[in-house]
């Protein structure tokens, strides 16, 4: 079973959960020369991350959804770092004006989701393992169906 912070404690808890995740997921995106290669390596840490640490997954996830508005105001700001992450991809793909400006949100959200689904049910050690679909389901919008493919199995 997992233990949430006492409900006083959840603004610093959240903060430094989200701190570690940040140093962790930035560390590994600029490891990389290449912007398909920094999400690679930003998904896999991330997931990594879930499974080493699944108080801190779930605190950024269901705990955060969980904490009304400032919950998801903190949940929305880790959406946001994620997107960041991804925006550069535009430039990779020929629709990048095209693409919904909706998107890099929706894909973290639903690689959030994911992290989300496995921790609530107690399964973060099989976070990892999700790694080629996570960056398949991300850099297809970009790099189209056949280079993400490539990219996810090469990961």
């Amino acid at each position: 079973m997992l233990e949430s912070p006492q409900e006083d404690d959840f603004p610093r808890a959240f903060e430094a959960a989200f701190g570690r995740l940040q140093v962790v997921v930035e560390e590994a995106y600029v490891s990389q020369l290449e912007w398909p290669d920094q999400v690679v390596a930003a998904i896999r840490a991330a997931l990594e991350f879930g499974a080493a640490d699944p108080v801190a997954a779930n605190l950024l996830t269901n705990e955060a959804l969980a904490h009304g508005s400032d919950g998801i105001a903190r949940y929305q700001r880790l959406l946001a770092f994620g997107s960041g992450l991804l925006l550069p991809g535009r430039r990779y793909s020929q629709y990048g004006d095209l693409l919904p400006e909706i998107l890099e949100h929706s894909i973290v959200g639903g690689i959030a989701t994911l992290i989300a689904q496995r921790v609530d049910h107690g399964l973060a050690r099989e976070l990892p393992a999700l790694a080629p679909d996570a960056i398949q389901f991300a850099l297809t919008p970009y790099l189209g169906a056949e280079r993400a493919c490539e990219v996810a199995g090469r990961a």
